[in-house]
């Protein structure tokens, strides 16, 4: 797929959205009449990011863990599905109801239906629709539900799209394009990537010591875009030679030290510590280099005396 090839096109179907029977065109130089390929108006969506940030356009693909958004002929957004906490198509992503927030405050994506019903499901890809690899296509949205099982939605059945832990963790710096990569905490605050291996977080723990956690975000452990996890892992996902092949593929882990035990954290908000050391940080797989996305890691140690 082309992200910039058509791109005057994609974006005058966000302003014209009627189309004419009939168009110039220009080829090879020489002007003709010719008829224009059927195809769907450019999806205008409102995307909610992490960090309180949102980003208004034509929707045009999800492809690789990353949602394509166009702002204006030149100005297309890729943005991190890591770092997305709501995609609404018919809110402009204000005035939610607290019906829906209750559950969107879980760790669980649920997606949201034009007709208020609703499911417990990820988005995995988009398919179809102006901007994608088939513009003529009618576009389809397609989850993975928790169950495993793949759904696919046209996209006017489809409200809005919560991706977990709504909403984003307050402060959070959250951008369109590249995010700030792994390191020591600032202000409590880390970024785990699901491509670097152990995060030294830069805070010093001591054994017993309970530290709570707050974790937001997804990752893709393989180059399919379905294959994704949140930090409780990926259940029905193994990585053999991960540093805790026993643990669901994807977890957030930790040890003590650089060379410590691994240990789990997954999405428990509440973890005593094992050691005494700097704590670090990683994404539960085996293979990091075909990874995307990381979590957004929220540190609060126990104060001194405090178990």
């Amino acid at each position: 797929m082309s992200k910039t090839a058509g791109a005057w096109k994609r974006f005058c179907a966000v302003a014209q959205p009627a189309r004419l029977t009939g168009a110039l065109t220009l080829t090879a130089g020489v002007l003709l009449f010719g008829p224009v390929s059927a195809q769907e108006p450019a999806e205008r969506v409102t995307v909610q990011l992490r960090g309180g940030d949102r980003v208004t356009g034509a929707l045009e693909d999800l492809e690789g863990g990353t949602l394509f958004v166009r702002v204006s002929l030149h100005d297309q957004r890729r943005i991190p599905m890591s770092d997305v906490a709501l995609i609404d198509r018919v809110g402009g992503a204000s005035g939610l109801p607290d019906t829906e927030l209750g559950r969107a405050r879980g760790a669980t994506p649920i997606v949201v239906l034009s007709n208020g019903r609703s499911f417990d499901a990820t988005l995995t890809d988009i398919e179809g629709g102006e901007g994608s690899a088939e513009p003529a296509r009618s576009r389809e949205y397609v989850f993975r539900t928790t169950d495993g099982a793949e759904r696919r939605l046209r996209a006017s059945e489809v409200g809005r799209i919560y991706t977990g832990n709504y909403p984003a963790i307050p402060g959070a710096t959250g951008t369109s394009g590249s995010r700030p990569s792994s390191g020591p905490a600032v202000n409590g605050r880390v970024r785990v990537s699901a491509r670097e291996p152990w995060v030294d977080t830069g805070v010093t723990v001591r054994q017993g010591q309970n530290v709570q956690f707050q974790t937001v975000g997804q990752v893709q452990l393989s180059s399919d875009s379905s294959d994704v996890a949140t930090s409780a892992g990926r259940a029905e996902r193994a990585a053999m030679n991960a540093p805790m092949p026993s643990v669901p593929a994807g977890a957030l882990i930790g040890r003590i030290g650089p060379t410590g035990q691994p240990f789990a954290i997954g999405n428990l908000t509440t973890v005593a510590m094992p050691g005494v050391g700097r704590l670090y940080l990683a994404v539960n797989d085996d293979d990091l280099s075909d990874n995307a996305g990381g979590y957004e890691v929220v540190l609060s140690p126990a104060p001194s005396g405090r178990h």
